[in-house]
Order: C-alpha cells, then sequence, then structure tokens
C-alpha cells in the first residue's frame, strides 16, 4: 500500500494500491510507442510542449503548491516558488533547446548531432516533489525522450498531479508514464528493454543500488546524491551577509535539500561574530515539519551523538512537543571531524559549525567528506578566491553567495555526490546520443552560405534604426545568428528584452545603452553583453553621426525569428531574470 500522510499532524492523507504487472505493462508499451513518434518531430515542434506546461504550472500554482504542503511539510510560500522554478525551467528549454542540441559541423567532412535515447525511468524524491523532476523532464522531452516515473511513496498525490499537468498541456498520449508502484518494482523497470536509461534523485545507499543495476544492464544513469556542503567564512568575509545568506542556505526547505549547506567552516578569527548574528536568525524561523517521523529521530540521534563527542548545542536539539514531526532550527558549536555533524548528512534544520585557524585548513576541512555536491566560500579577496575555488572538491562552487541550481548552468556532484549533469546545455545531452556523422567522397558536401548585407532586405526599427540579419553556416541549413542595426544621427530603439543572451559590439560612431537601468557611454569598438530578459536600449550618442553596432544571439530559435520580424520573440516582464534558489 502507497501511503500519503500529513508529515504537520501524522494524519493520513490518502493511501493507493500499487499497479499491476498488466498496467505496468500497458504503461511501458505506450510510453516505447510514443517516445518513436515524439523522436521524429523537430526540437522546435517539441519546445511547444515545454511552453505549454509552464502556462499550466503557473495557472495551477496555488493547486499544486497546497498539495506539496500537504504532502511534505515545506511552508506554502516555499512550495509556491517550487513550481514557479519548474515553470522558468521549462521556458528556459523552451528557449534554448535549439541552441544546445544544434548540430555540429567538423569541417570538412563531419557533423556531431545529438538523438534521443528512448524511454528514460526517472526515480524521484519527496524534498522537491515537482521541481526534481520537471528539472529532468523539461531537457528530456525536448531532446525527443520519453519519460516513466516512479515518485517517493510519501509524495503519491503530487505523482498523479504531475500526470495532470502532462495531460492538461497537452503531451501526447502516452509519451510521459507515472507509475504508483513500490520500491521493488525499480529493479524490474531497469531491466526491461523499453527503458533506455536512469535518472535518480535521492540518498547515496539508493543510488549505489541503482547504478549496479543499470551498470548490469549497460544503461546510462545520471545520479544526483546526497551532500555535505560546506559553507566556508573567511577572516576577510563580509560576516553579516555571510551569516544571513548562511542561514536560508541551511534551514531552507527545513534543511532537506542535498544541496542545503550543512557544515560551516569559519575561520577562527570572525567565528564568535558568525556564530551570533547565524544564532540569532536561526532562533527567529519558524520551520516546517520533517517529511517522515523516521526522519527526525535519525536527526535528532545525529545531534545527540554529536553533543556526546563534544560539540557545544547552541539552539534548539529537542523534537518539538505535539502532532507531527516538527524539530526546531538547532545549531551545534566546535563541531569537529568525528562527529556525526561532521562526518554524516544531516537531512533536517540542524547547522554544524567548526572554527578554522586559516584558509588552508579551512579548505581541507571542506573536502574532508565523502560528498562532493555543493560548497560556497566566502572572502572580499577575488583574487585569493579564484584560486581556492579550485582546489574545492565539488560539483558547483558559489563565491559570496548561496549554491542553487540554475537551469541556465549544470548541476551535478562528484564522489559519493553521484555523476552526471543536469540543467545547462549539459543536461540536456545526458539523454541523448552524441553520434559522429563522416561522410566521405561522393556524399553530399555541407554547402557554403555567402550573403551580403547589400542583398538582405533591413528591417525598419523605427525612429531612424534598421536592422539586416547576417548569415552564418549550419549543416544544410542557413542559420541566422547575428547582424547588424544601423542608426542615424540621434535615433534611438525603444525599451525591449530578449529570450535569450546578447552580445553587440559598437562598430562605427559612439553609443547610449541603457542595460537592467543603468546608463552607459560605449565608443567605437567597445563592447558589451546583455543577458536574457533584461531590458535594454541603444541610441545613438551623436545628433548628426550615424552609428552601427554588431549583435550576437546565443539562441538560434530566437534568431530565426528576427529574420522575419526584426526583434526576437519577447518574454513577461514579470518571468525574466528569475532569482533562482533550491
Amino acid at each position: 500500500m502507497i501511503l500519503s500522510v500529513d508529515p504537520a499532524s501524522g494524519t493520513e492523507l490518502a493511501r493507493f494500491t500499487p499497479q499491476s504487472t498488466v498496467d505496468v505493462e500497458t504503461a511501458l508499451d505506450a510510453a516505447a510507442g510514443a517516445q518513436a513518434r515524439w523522436r521524429t518531430l523537430d526540437v522546435t515542434e517539441r519546445v511547444g510542449l515545454l511552453r505549454e506546461l509552464a502556462r499550466v504550472l503557473r495557472a495551477g500554482k496555488d493547486e499544486y503548491a497546497r498539495l506539496v504542503t500537504a504532502e511534505m511539510g515545506k511552508p506554502l510560500t516555499e512550495a509556491e516558488a517550487e513550481i514557479e522554478k519548474c515553470a522558468v525551467t521549462c521556458e528556459h528549454y523552451a528557449g534554448q533547446a535549439g541552441t544546445y542540441l544544434a548540430d555540429r559541423p567538423i569541417p570538412p567532412d563531419s557533423v556531431v548531432v545529438h538523438d534521443p535515447l528512448g524511454v528514460v525511468l526517472a526515480v524521484m524524491p519527496w524534498n522537491y516533489p515537482f521541481w526534481q523532476f520537471f528539472r529532468f523532464a523539461a531537457p528530456a522531452l525536448a531532446a525527443g525522450n520519453g519519460i516513466v516515473l516512479k515518485h517517493a511513496g510519501n509524495v503519491p498525490q503530487c505523482a498523479l498531479a504531475i500526470a495532470d499537468v502532462m495531460r492538461a498541456a497537452g503531451t501526447p498520449e502516452g509519451l510521459v508514464q507515472v507509475l504508483l508502484v513500490e520500491s521493488g518494482a525499480v529493479a524490474g523497470l531497469i531491466a526491461d528493454d523499453r527503458i533506455a536509461a536512469v535518472t535518480f534523485t535521492g540518498s547515496t545507499e539508493v543510488g549505489a543500488i541503482i547504478a549496479a543495476q543499470a551498470g548490469a544492464a549497460l544503461k546510462k544513469q545520471v545520479l544526483e546524491l546526497g551532500g555535505s556542503d560546506p559553507f566556508v567564512v573567511l577572516a576577510d568575509a563580509d560576516v553579516p551577509a555571510a551569516a544571513a545568506t548562511a542561514v536560508k542556505a541551511r534551514f531552507v526547505n527545513g534543511g532537506q535539500s542535498c544541496v542545503n549547506a550543512k557544515r560551516f567552516i569559519v575561520e577562527e578569527a570572525v567565528a564568535d561574530e558568525f556564530v551570533r548574528e547565524f544564532t540569532a536568525a536561526a532562533a527567529a524561523l519558524e520551520v516546517g515539519p520533517l517529511a517522515r517521523e523516521n526522519l527526525r529521530e535519525t536527526l535528532h540521534d545525529q545531534v545527540g551523538r554529536s553533543v556526546d563527542a563534544g560539540a557545544s548545542l547552541l539552539l534548539g536539539g529537542k523534537p518539538a512537543d505535539g502532532p507531527g514531526f516538527f524539530y526546531p532550527p538547532t545549531v551545534l558549536d566546535h563541531v569537529t571531524p568525528g562527529m556525526a555533524a561532521f562526518d554524516e548528512e544531516t537531512f533536517g534544520p540542524v547547522a554544524a559549525i567548526t572554527r578554522v585557524a586559516g584558509p588552508d585548513e579551512a579548505i581541507e576541512l571542506a573536502n574532508r567528506t565523502e560528498f562532493g555536491l555543493g560548497a560556497a566560500l566566502w572572502t572580499r579577496d577575488l583574487d585569493r578566491a579564484a584560486a581556492l575555488v579550485r582546489r574545492l572538491e565539488a560539483g558547483a562552487v558559489f563565491v559570496n553567495g548561496m549554491v542553487a541550481s540554475d537551469p541556465r548552468l549544470p548541476f551535478g556532484g562528484i564522489k559519493k555526490s553521484g555523476y552526471g549533469r543536469e540543467l545547462g546545455a549539459e543536461g540536456i545531452r545526458e539523454f541523448t546520443n552524441t553520434k559522429t556523422v563522416w561522410r566521405g567522397p561522393g556524399s553530399t558536401s555541407f554547402p557554403p552560405a555567402v550573403l551580403r548585407p547589400s542583398s538582405l532586405p533591413a528591417h525598419n526599427r523605427g525612429g531612424g534604426a534598421s536592422t539586416v540579419p547576417l548569415v552564418t553556416c549550419a549543416v544544410g541549413a542557413k542559420v541566422f545568428l547575428n547582424g547588424t542595426t544601423h542608426f542615424e544621427g540621434g535615433a534611438g530603439i525603444p525599451l525591449h528584452t530578449h529570450n535569450c543572451p546578447e552580445s553587440v559590439v559598437i562598430l562605427e560612431g559612439s553609443a547610449i545603452v541603457e542595460i537592467d537601468g543603468a546608463e552607459h557611454h560605449l565608443e567605437q569598438f567597445d563592447t558589451t553583453y546583455v543577458d536574457a530578459g533584461t531590458p535594454h536600449r541603444f541610441r545613438n550618442a551623436s545628433a548628426t553621426e550615424p552609428m552601427r553596432i554588431l549583435w550576437t544571439y546565443a539562441s538560434v530559435e530566437a534568431t530565426r525569428t528576427i529574420v522575419e520580424t526584426g526583434v526576437t520573440t519577447r518574454v513577461d516582464a514579470e518571468h525574466t531574470n528569475p532569482k533562482l534558489s533550491e
């Protein structure tokens, strides 16, 4: 039996009978058949589904967020942010999948292409029941794959809600299958010939089992496992800012995230100040319950063993009275290697503070863990930071900030935090066959594209500005990637945004550019970069002399639009440049 239990009260919300073997067989057949058709579509057609998914997620945000809170306990505001992050990620891959998967010519006679693998089994966790799925699903679907989801047993209603989202967005029938089965069914799914690859997010112990099962079947895996992320604060850091960020980094999602900061390694010279500010801020927090009773029991045992070994308990450390699985924000000081709070992953609202003499000891202790997911480094000396980040053993290092996932950036770990990457260009390519195509003598050659600006139509931008697209050759097609815009004296273009990054070079004259509200003066051959979704505009600094710029877009899909309209697809300002955190 699969049970949904409210962690705030311990009461049962719903129960489900696991699906039968016949049901599973039917689902696998449907997924395989649907994926065989889906893979034949061009990526520009497939990404339309991602835009619809983003729309459906936002339309149902309140409903989905309440369900997340009910089943795993996080505060409602955090649940709403989780749904929004799913929508943002769908939109990101809708805009960038064509670029990430573009054929790459290797002159004179070869090309590298990315083909989908097939149906991917996703074994997903409970701590971010929507986000963990969609951060995999958006790129996997854009790449042409099908999906079978086996979700965590304590969030079955979230799993079924994900199926509803897929249907509402118009996902081809059968392409995404949600199975309510128990953990014992996973081995059979991995071994099934209709499953081409596996992605898993969860504990290191279970990840090792899934890796062995997938390895025996010679199937690709991406594993995002445990973490004991260090948060290193050096003596020259902005301590108040570091402490404020550290509280969020430790206690977001009730401390139940693989990428939460868990070990705070602080130089002795500023340790008292950091501990004082961190503890005061933690004491003011209200956190939700842990997702299950056994998680609270494990966490309390780790706290007790650490205190018995010599750690100082500064805050919390005792399960809350009353119903539900609540545990208060807890701070341990003077934690050293050999204590449970240092050596083990603490999956809940417990912070371990370790004091060190200097930067070398800080890096050595940061790396003294079996995990290697993320790390944060706080220092005002950015030259020193550049050297220290290369010594930190982690899949991501954030300097003077909080480790967080972002759809633009690859996310994943090393050591026992797993392998493979999600998100970014690397994430979408994980579940593709990177295929080399070589064409020998007599094969159709890749034709060059030679067009001159004088032969191309100019798009009138209004106000004395006009744009001429230029051409870059891609295999089998002409792809518009850049162009020039000419400005008459005093001319300018209105404030606008693009759905992709843009680089600009001033070829002639001088320009005044406004980017995200800040104004800059650019001379000939100066360059600037504008991130996706950032409001900006250019105007000629001279009232009489002409000005000309060269622009380059980082999205094939976006730059195709310029050929027809003169501008790229715009996105709602409300959803641009989001602040993303996990």
